[in-house]
């Protein structure tokens, strides 16, 4: 799954886009580029753009998420119930909204969109 991550210094966000396929491999990998530049530009706004991913995570892989998310943050010295984060995603709800709601009920921030600007807003409004 190709996948991008850059810091937006106007915005003084993190924003992600994933492509294709979405594995728990790529998943890790991505987690620990996101925490990396959230430690280093101390940034905890995150735009996650799943707009392309065709396949997506079984429901168990989701609700053990939030504690991988953990795990990875805290090994670079992130915390990421202190995090925010907003994602982007096609008309097909139900898997993300679970995705939102395990996360939430653990503890972390996160909201599921289906506008790109609207979730900007929300990320960088509230």
């Amino acid at each position: 799954m190709p996948h991008t991550v850059i810091y937006n210094p106007e915005l003084r966000i993190i924003e992600t886009k994933l492509i294709g396929d979405m594995t728990l491999g790529e998943v890790d990998e991505l987690l620990a580029k996101i925490a990396k530049i959230a430690k280093e530009k101390e940034c905890l706004l995150i735009l996650n753009d799943f707009r392309e991913v065709s396949q997506k995570l079984s429901i168990l892989q989701i609700y053990q998420l939030p504690d991988r998310i953990k795990n990875i943050f805290t090994s670079f010295g992130v915390n990421v119930s202190l995090c925010k984060r907003a994602n982007v995603v096609t008309n097909d709800l139900d898997d993300y909204v679970f995705h939102e709601n395990v996360m939430v009920n653990r503890g972390q921030i996160e909201k599921t969109f289906t506008d790109f600007d609207q979730a900007k807003r929300w990320l960088i409004e509230n």
